[in-house]
């Protein structure tokens, strides 16, 4: 009896080498848990990752699954290129694991499929310029949240082309242009595709010119103006040459425009208002609109002097055994350094004559001001006279 039992047990480990090795086992079911992408366009051949599966088990794409017997694209390396025909809110995805039948997996694995991309689904773009490497938001009316867009140079074709910036629900995306200057156009994708359209409305090509970065010249700014400022006082600049995009950036004299921090300042309008502390002489460190330099800027100083009323501008006070009263004074040296809010109880000083400043809105942009070439208008030091209020004389 004993004899036969292992008879039989050697025989049964025998069948089951014999299917180890003829390879007549199957293996377990695939159980896919995840797609990527999820949403294709219909008619576009598009590679799908299948997280899960297996290579050689086939995939297939179906409103069911009941009538889908031998699934039409097989795994491989857990990718499969498929291609729907018609547009789907849901498809189930049916899958056969190699030697089992075909199973619908699990309701979270869907695939929707969206219309092909139009071709004048962006109308304009704002700005139509940008430098190159600066990010730049850029809206495309038109767009639609979700979707994604790329430039490419005029002769690139869209087909080859990954939009890979993501549009907001107002159109915008944020774009960065390394390749080199000139005109670029716009492939666009609809939310949820894979397709890379050229957009080309019936308005006309969408086209984004990008200019090419240079290096900031030494002589980008010609002059300044005025050129000698208060300490710790804001003080409106122009400076001739600024371009818009430029800025700038006053530093010590002993001092490198390269080891300092980059000019910060925007100088676009040609003017801009600029706090200096401390008395000395400094130079102007430039860069260009989208360059990456900061260079100072050849023949261009500014000088600073400390706050107050020096000796020299009350001479010919002195002279006369004057007595100015400083406590009713707010002097500055330039009219210019002061604001709307405190340009009225300022004074401009010249050969020692006081003049009242007044806030000029002739010019531009407006600045406190005085008009030193009458001796009838805002002059403050003239005989019976102190220049207007009582709080002004001395």
């Amino acid at each position: 009896m004993a004899r036969r039992q292992l008879a039989l047990a050697a025989a049964t480990l025998h069948l089951l080498v014999c299917f180890a090795d003829g390879k007549q086992m199957n293996h377990a079911p695939s159980s896919v848990t995840r797609i990527t992408p999820n949403s294709v366009t219909a008619k576009l051949a598009t590679e799908i990752t299948f997280t899960g599966a297996k290579d050689g088990d086939k995939v297939q794409f179906a409103l069911h699954c009941g009538k889908v017997t031998s699934p039409s694209s097989t795994i491989e390396g857990g990718k499969a290129t498929i291609t729907i025909e018609d547009e789907a809110e849901v498809l189930k995805l049916c899958y056969q694991a190699e030697g089992h039948a075909v199973v619908e997996e699990q309701t979270s694995v869907t695939l929707a499929v969206v219309s092909p991309t139009d071709t004048g689904a962006v109308t304009k773009l704002i700005p139509s310029t940008v430098t190159q490497g600066t990010a730049t938001p850029i809206t495309l009316t038109g767009a639609a949240k979700a979707a994604k867009a790329v430039f490419v140079p005029v002769r690139a074709n869209c087909r080859d082309a990954v939009p890979n910036v993501d549009i907001d629900r107002t159109g915008k995306g944020v774009f960065t242009i390394e390749g080199p200057g000139g005109n670029y156009k716009l492939c666009y994708q609809a939310p949820g595709g894979g397709d890379s359209v050229e957009q080309n409305p019936e308005t006309g090509a969408i086209a984004l010119l990008v200019e090419q970065v240079e290096a900031t010249n030494e002589n980008h700014i010609t002059s300044i103006s005025p050129a000698t400022v208060t300490s710790n006082v804001a003080t409106t600049l122009k400076l001739a040459g600024a371009k818009q995009g430029d800025k700038a950036k006053f530093i010590a004299g002993t001092s490198s425009c390269e080891a300092e921090t980059p000019p910060d300042k925007d100088i676009g309008a040609g003017h801009a208002s600029f706090i200096v502390s401390g008395a000395g002489t400094y130079v102007l460190c430039v860069t260009a609109k989208g360059a990456s330099d900061s260079v100072q800027q050849e023949g261009i100083t500014l000088t600073v002097i400390a706050a107050g009323a020096a000796r020299n501008m009350v001479g010919r006070w002195s002279s006369k055994q004057g007595a100015v009263d400083c406590s009713k004074l707010s002097q500055v040296p330039y009219c210019s350094s002061q604001g709307s809010s405190t340009c009225d109880g300022s004074f401009a000083i010249q050969s020692g004559i006081g003049y009242k400043c007044f806030w000029n809105t002739a010019i531009w942009p407006p600045k406190c001001d005085a008009d030193m070439s009458t001796e009838e208008r805002g002059m403050i030091c003239q005989s019976n006279s102190c220049g207007g209020s009582p709080a002004m004389c001395w």
